[in-house]
């Protein structure tokens, strides 16, 4: 574990008063670790505003997405419910997302700076982003304003149209029980074996592992070669697959 603010106070005060300021920024310093819950680098650019944190700009999202037809129904709160429990938000955190969600429904520009600075900053999280917003966007079954708004964020997101498609037909499959349920990666052991790691690797040879598959397994890599509808729609669940796998091992290892 890193406390960011306990390293820099110990830097500082060494620099300015030696040993008892070194001591002395520790002390202060994490005492604002303990008080934010910083724990890594990634934490502190977050409570900053330079780092977008995931959860928030879903949230944000999700309220726009919401609200683009005009009215919030109870399915799509209880949707933004069943998200909580899946990203494993605790009681703050549900809270931050209730008012985030809040918030996306009323500040339409808000949410478009945060998108944007997300695809920017996090450009692997893009795709589950989207997943996130074509589930919101079709828990009443129909696509209205919503899917134009999904549509414009992925072409921001560099996401092709086979990519695009496959993220709303996964969901519309899902409201009309054509499909049978998405298949999983299994145990984390399985997920590591898609990904090509191993299950201690480190989170910077996970991430260059995800973005590897999928360069490689890509649908939009197929168009061009004038491959069928069924190779596509292989290299789509590919990609899920693969997409799946990265997430379990985000969250075993608390990738940010």
């Amino acid at each position: 574990m890193l406390w960011p603010l306990t390293l820099g106070g110990i830097a500082l005060g060494a620099v300015v008063a030696g040993v008892s300021g070194a001591i002395l920024g520790g002390i202060l310093g994490h005492a604002l670790d303990r008080h934010w819950q910083l724990r890594r680098w990634s934490d502190l650019l977050q409570r900053l505003g330079l780092r977008p944190d995931f959860e928030q700009v879903l949230f944000l999202c999700l309220g726009r997405i919401a609200k683009a037809d005009g009215q919030v129904t109870q399915q799509h709160l209880q949707l933004a419910r069943e998200l909580m429990q899946q990203y494993r938000l605790d009681e703050s955190q549900r809270l931050a997302a209730m008012r985030a969600f809040n918030q996306g429904k009323q500040q339409a520009r808000r949410v478009e700076r945060a998108v944007e600075r997300l695809f920017r900053q996090q450009p692997a999280r893009s795709a589950e982003l989207l997943d996130g917003g074509w589930r919101m966007a079709l828990v009443h079954g129909r696509v209205g304003r919503a899917g134009l708004l999904l549509d414009d964020w992925a072409q921001r997101a560099g996401l092709g149209k086979a990519e695009q498609q496959r993220l709303r037909q996964r969901h519309q499959r899902r409201q009309t029980g054509a499909a049978a349920p998405a298949r999983t990666t299994g145990s984390l052991q399985q997920a590591a074996r898609l990904l090509g790691v191993e299950l201690d690797s480190s989170p910077e040879q996970i991430k260059r592992a995800y973005r590897r598959q999928l360069s490689r397994h890509h649908p939009d890599k197929l168009i061009g070669t004038g491959a069928s509808e069924a190779k596509l729609a292989e290299a789509s669940e590919r990609v899920h697959q693969i997409q799946q796998a990265y997430e379990r091992l985000r969250r075993y290892h608390g990738i940010r």
